[in-house]
């Protein structure tokens, strides 16, 4: 195996390819790698330009991309002599953000790919037109120290990164932030105010904090698989107006009333919330066609006989879903039908307390005779118990000393509306009540 894995290969399982363990075996440590310095020459380098194209003057031509990628290299100095280059990777290296700051002067690049390094830190020095900066699989634990103004694009993925602490100032700019496979603890830190894009999946996210998310106002996506959340209580806000994607996949919501939390979200037209208990097994229900199936000469036999094809059924889950949000359009890995939307516009109307109201259940106050009471057996039902006492008295004393007195609007003490008028009615209303009682 090579000393340093690529973007796409992994480490083989414990016990693949080797005897299993002895438990009497003496402990053996391996070796740390010995890091040998290995400087990028000219000659190489000129072996992995590419890219032709016009350069900053746009009339001479040059090559705009360099790749020396997987060289094991601790030094790339040598680049500074192709100074017209735009597109730089020097992945899969043992670089170091020392080794890396030399790129600073680097005039024109505006992509920077150091992925699968040795870098520490991403305070790397402010470069004028720098706008993609890849990061990922370093040894970075802090953010605050990222100063890129025209940065568009951050890729963070799976560093050390414990807390989201972004100087706005510095990347004012900056619309697609990935931060996956970090250790981040929950959504609280401070981000770049004008995020289009933000990636936290597979992290150790337990809370969303309703007063950093509402900060993003510009958010369209957030990607939020394999953590552990189990309520959306962040999601109560009304400043995310242009978010249309949210994945939920593989967390721990069990609750489908926390979906309703959501409603909050205008525009949201695509939820992902597959592998969350509340979702269950993500299979279909038993006897149910997959949508959307390919057709035989079977059903070319039926169409042509006439005969109608027999309807998918629905799932449940997604009918109580657009229940709730009646303005998605997917759902996990199928798009909304018409037929869904129909059915949930006639459950909402006909059963949506029934489905959704069992938080509330046993809150309302019911007036009824005592034998009713009784007959109905209500108190059987545990969301209803006796009282011990008579709230009348304490009713009417309560709402004795909140009464007001209507307002005088005359030293006559006459109110509103007090005019002949209202003499005359009042005498002929007396005069039909001594008729009554006579």
């Amino acid at each position: 195996m090579s000393d340093i894995l690529g973007e796409g290969e992994e480490r083989p399982l414990k016990g693949e390819g080797s005897p299993p363990p002895d438990d009497t075996s003496p402990v053996t440590f391996l070796p740390e790698v010995v890091i040998k310095e290995k400087k990028l020459t000219f000659e190489e380098a000129s072996k992995c330009l590419g890219v032709l194209g016009k350069d900053e003057s746009g009339i001479r031509y040059a090559y705009l991309m360099i790749n020396v990628s997987g060289k094991k290299l601790t030094d790339v100095s040598v680049i500074l002599n192709f100074k017209h280059i735009l597109f730089l990777d020097v992945s899969i290296n043992y670089l170091t953000l020392e080794s890396l700051q030399v790129l600073v002067d680097m005039p024109f690049v505006i992509l920077i790919k150091a992925a699968n390094n040795k870098i520490e830190s991403a305070a790397l020095g402010m470069m004028p037109y720098l706008q993609v900066l890849v990061l990922s699989k370093n040894q970075i634990t802090e953010t605050c120290d990222i100063n890129q103004p025209l940065l568009d694009t951050l890729d963070l993925n799976h560093n050390l990164i414990c807390t989201a602490q972004f100087d706005v100032e510095r990347l004012e700019g900056l619309k697609i932030l990935e931060l996956r496979g970090n250790h981040l603890l929950d959504f609280a830190g401070n981000y770049p105010l004008k995020l289009e894009k933000l990636y936290m999946a597979n992290n150790k996210i337990t809370k969303i904090n309703i007063d950093d998310l509402s900060k993003l106002k510009s958010l369209e996506v957030l990607h939020l698989r394999n953590n552990f959340i189990r309520k959306l209580d962040g999601f109560k806000t009304q400043s995310l107006n242009y978010l249309n994607y949210l994945n939920l996949r593989n967390n721990h919501i069990n609750k489908m009333r926390q979906f309703r939390k959501l409603q909050y979200l205008k525009h949201l037209n695509t939820l992902i919330i597959l592998g969350n208990p509340v979702w269950g097994e993500d299979e279909l229900i038993k006897g149910e066609d997959k949508r959307g199936g390919g057709g035989g000469d079977d059903d070319d036999e039926d169409e042509a006989m006439g005969e109608e094809d027999e309807k998918v059924k629905i799932d449940p889950r997604r009918i109580a879903l657009l229940v709730l949000l009646p303005e998605l359009k997917r759902i996990n890995k199928e798009f909304v039908t018409i037929d869904e939307q129909e059915l949930a516009l006639k459950v909402k109307k006909e059963k949506y307390e029934e489905i959704m109201d069992e938080e509330n259940k046993g809150n309302a106050t019911v007036a009824m005779d005592t034998s009713d009471y009784n007959t109905k057996e209500l108190l059987q039902d545990q969301a209803y118990q006796p009282i011990t006492t008579d709230p009348t008295t304490y009713l009417e004393k309560t709402t004795r000393n909140k009464r007001v007195p209507l307002p005088k609007t005359s030293k006559d003490n006459s109110y509103p509306g007090r005019n002949h008028l209202d003499v005359q009615n009042s005498m002929v209303f007396q005069k039909y009540i001594n008729k009554k009682q006579s």
